[in-house]
């Protein structure tokens, strides 16, 4: 039956993503995921596990885009590219991987506590949600998108957890955090709170609020799940004082900018794909979805009219009123009105755009819509009001997932010409090391950008590179300082005909400055881990390999068992 149930759902969210199949690109605000994608990969190719340097980016500099950026929506990707789909059919792939993955996630979480009709009702709505076409076809916000497919995932497996206690599901819990950590770390610091509260209330109804058992598991689970983003997580916390990261969120990305009005979040039906800017003239959508919210507004008045009719208990809704409530106050952090939160409590600020949280609010709206049908006696009425539902979903959401602007273009094109240009100069200032007093403003004449004294002859032989490292032969007729086309990051390091040596750092490009004597030298430039970033490296590995090893032993033991 769920098995049917679930393809059933698949098929109604179809609107959802067919568009992603048509042999065409589109525009969008991020439009860095090719760029990111092929960089991602050359990490792997060249052995740069995990990816911390991406060389074409700032001009052909450099930056550790990947020592910050969560790297999950590419690691997916790869998956594709391993298959030998092109980097903007990966792309493609990619962000239908997330709408299906997330549908199939919140149906198992609207399972758990509806009935087949309002799972159908639930998921749909979720996969449905506005913002999340917004994501996709509009600001090609993939990583935040993919941190929708971990929200169902942790309410699943924090439920298990409470509910069973079994080592598992504290596993599958550390895994689905995880992996909403690498998509999208404001999304997991965000949505912590949430969890939170839904873990009280199931801690309550199961009547485990004085287990302390309970509460050594969840401890368990989040140092777990800490262990295995570590390679990524540790990094950010400890290094981001080495890059500038200012300019995120200053002038037009500072939070005050980026506000919703009341009318965008619930009345307004434009749509477009133009920015968001200061004040109510923005060129995008910030709609929660008309039936999002009034299908859980007619569920609390009719809860209300029973409740005080003393036809149902209020027991048994708890978990309604909790959603509902929760949902409007999430969506309140995207209004103005919200500012003295958003001072009070100063992390959040590092969300950039507080229409962000309408990535919760949708997750919740939804959620709590599928109580409508449970508040509905009549069968006739119940099944009425499902089909009508369920209809108004996919005619007035699926409009929304279509490209706006798009035409046919290929991997060649979008990375050669102006187009490449774009690509390795977008964001140039994100995560741009503090070596640097400034950007780049045309491309690096790697390896070599300039010499001094000007005069100076060289003969350049033998030049080999990867991607957070390259060598090379150089004779020098006299002694000569070069500037080598490569920001300075801890820790690069140099060695001349095998000898550690050390260099200058220039001020303006934060470029790194050689001084060589006269003749024949072999250069090798490699950049190398911090210790906090061996310490996370093998941090993480040695917590997968104890999740691998655990699976693996109880595989084994379930089939020794079975003999």
């Amino acid at each position: 039956m769920k098995k049917n149930l679930l393809l059933i759902i698949l098929l109604l969210s179809l609107p959802a993503f067919i568009n992603l199949f048509k042999p065409v690109y589109w525009n969008m605000h991020d439009d860095m995921q090719p760029i990111r994608q092929l960089e991602f990969e050359k990490c792997l190719k060249d052995g740069q596990i995990p990816c911390r340097w991406t060389p074409d980016l700032g001009y052909g500099y450099g930056y550790p885009l990947f020592n910050f950026y969560p790297p999950l929506p590419y690691m997916v990707g790869q998956v594709y590219r391993t298959l030998g789909f092109t980097y903007l059919t990966t792309v493609k792939l990619t962000a239908i991987s997330q709408i299906i993955l997330s549908t199939i996630a919140f149906y198992y979480l609207a399972s758990l506590i509806f009935t087949p009709l309002a799972t159908i009702i639930t998921t749909l709505l979720y996969t449905y949600a506005p913002y999340h076409a917004v994501n996709i076809y509009i600001r090609g916000a993939m990583n935040e998108a993919w941190a929708s497919v971990f929200f169902p995932l942790c309410f699943i497996f924090s439920y298990y957890l409470i509910k069973s206690q079994k080592t598992k599901y504290l596993i599958f819990l550390s895994l689905s955090y995880a992996g909403l950590f690498l998509s999208h770390n404001p999304m997991a610091l965000t949505f912590f709170p949430i969890l939170l509260i839904w873990i009280i209330y199931w801690l309550y109804e199961k009547k485990l609020l004085k287990s302390w058992t309970i509460y050594i598991k969840f401890f368990y689970s989040g140092i777990l799940s800490l262990a295995l983003t570590a390679f990524f997580t540790l990094p950010v916390i400890f290094e981001t004082k080495f890059v500038q990261i200012e300019s995120m969120f200053q002038n037009y990305y500072h939070y005050s900018v980026h506000f919703a009005s009341f009318n965008q979040l619930f009345f307004s039906s434009f749509w477009g794909d133009g920015p968001s800017v200061w004040g109510t003239a923005d060129q995008m959508s910030f709609m929660i979805g008309y039936l999002h919210w009034i299908i859980p507004v007619i569920s609390f008045i009719i809860f209300i009219y029973l409740f005080f009719k003393k036809k149902i208990k209020i027991k048994k809704y708890i978990l309604f009123l909790i959603l509902f409530f929760l949902s409007f106050a999430i969506a309140f952090m995207s209004h103005e009105k919200s500012t003295i939160l958003w001072k009070i409590f100063s992390p959040i600020q590092k969300i950039q755009f507080p229409w962000r949280f309408l990535n919760h609010s949708v997750f919740l709206f939804s959620l709590s819509s599928g109580f409508l049908l449970s508040l509905i006696k009549s069968k006739r009425i119940k099944y009425s009001t499902f089909i009508l539902i369920t209809a108004l979903i996919i005619i007035l959401n699926s409009q929304y997932f279509k490209f706006i602007i798009s035409g046919p273009i290929n991997d060649d094109q979008k990375f050669s010409g102006k187009a490449w240009t774009n690509l390795i100069t977008s964001g140039i200032y994100d995560y741009l090391p503090k070596t640097a007093s400034k950007a780049a403003v045309s491309p690096a004449n790697f390896p070599i950008d300039s010499i001094s004294p000007p005069e100076s002859k060289y003969e350049l032989t033998g030049l080999h590179h990867g991607t957070d490292w390259f060598s090379f032969n150089i004779q020098l007729d006299n002694s000569a300082k070069i500037t080598l086309a490569q920001i300075a990051f801890p820790y690069f390091e140099i060695k001349d005909n095998g000898k550690k040596t050390s260099y200058q750092i220039e001020n303006d490009l934060g470029r790194m400055v050689l001084p060589l004597s006269k003749g024949d030298h072999y250069v090798y430039v490699k950049l190398r881990n911090t210790p906090i970033r061996h310490f996370s490296n093998y941090l993480s590995l040695f917590a997968w390999i104890g999740i691998l090893s655990f699976f693996l032993y109880s595989s084994w033991k379930n089939l020794i068992s079975k003999k």
